[in-house]
């Protein structure tokens, strides 16, 4: 069955995109059809409907989420293929090529139905996680103006070795700290308010990185701050979607934001 599988998708793929004029002799609906006895035709296709085979059928037979049934006068030169639904086939028909029947129970329903689900709801809160991040520095550049600019330019140069070494001491840091507040229950709301550093710092380090990889950018480079944002923003948000390489990619502008906003906070002690 996985080697007919390809044929299957190339079949959908040549039906649903091959001009109206060409599928003469195809029948292709979305209810259920019958081929009657002495009648011809090239290939069967129906979604959401269930076929019934009395004719000749010089290619193959397909049923998406419906039922076929093949009478005793059928003849199939092609395959048989039933998605959904249930393949009755009478004595005497004959089917020159194969007969593959894919048959969900309530249980697979359920669980297709549960996993297309989490899967949309997972693509969702990654669209909406993506259009927040473009949105970040734009906001923060529109509105933080002249002094967030002085931010963008004393650490986008920043030693990025330095930067991550730093981060990860802070990070270090701010996790003892919130395991040892976790075991009273009096500082479960420090925790919480311990959290707020590392949103703060990843916003600013993410814009000051958007700013530098902006100007990186030949076309954005001569444009005004929050353009530039808008673009290393969206370069780093499709770069953070790349399987793997964007965890990878999403801890390391993490460090380096809680160095940036570590070391400020520190020269500004002084």
């Amino acid at each position: 069955m996985r080697k007919r599988m390809p044929l299957v998708l190339l079949f959908f793929l040549m039906v649903l995109l091959v001009p109206q004029p060409a599928l003469a002799r195809t029948l292709l609906e979305h209810q259920s059809i019958t081929v009657p006895e002495n009648e011809t035709v090239d290939d069967v296709l129906v979604v959401g409907g269930d076929a019934g085979i009395r004719g000749t059928v010089k290619g193959s037979v397909v049923v998406l989420n419906g039922s076929a049934r093949l009478s005793s006068t059928a003849q199939i030169e092609g395959m048989v293929l039933v998605i959904g639904g249930k393949l009755v086939q009478d004595p005497g028909a004959r089917v020159a090529d194969d007969v593959i029947q894919v048959a969900f129970d309530d249980a697979t329903r359920s669980s297709l139905l549960v996993g297309g689900g989490l899967a949309l709801g997972i693509w969702i809160l990654q669209l909406g996680g993506s259009l927040v991040l473009m949105l970040v520095p734009i906001l923060l550049t529109l509105l933080g103006k002249q002094r967030l600019q002085a931010f963008v330019e004393t650490h986008k140069r920043s030693s990025p070795g330095r930067m991550l070494s730093t981060g990860l001491l802070t990070g270090l840091i701010l996790g003892t700290a919130s395991l040892l507040l976790l075991l009273t229950v009096v500082g479960i709301p420090f925790i919480l308010v311990l959290g707020i550093y590392p949103l703060v710092s990843f916003a600013l380090g993410f814009t000051v990185l958007s700013h530098w990889l902006g100007e990186q950018i030949r076309a954005a480079s001569y444009q005004s701050s929050w353009i530039r944002a808008a673009a290393g923003a969206l370069i780093l948000t499709s770069a953070l979607n790349l399987p793997l390489l964007g965890g990878i990619l999403l801890v390391g502008i993490l460090l380096f934001s809680l160095g940036i906003t570590t070391v400020w906070i520190l020269s500004h002690r002084k």
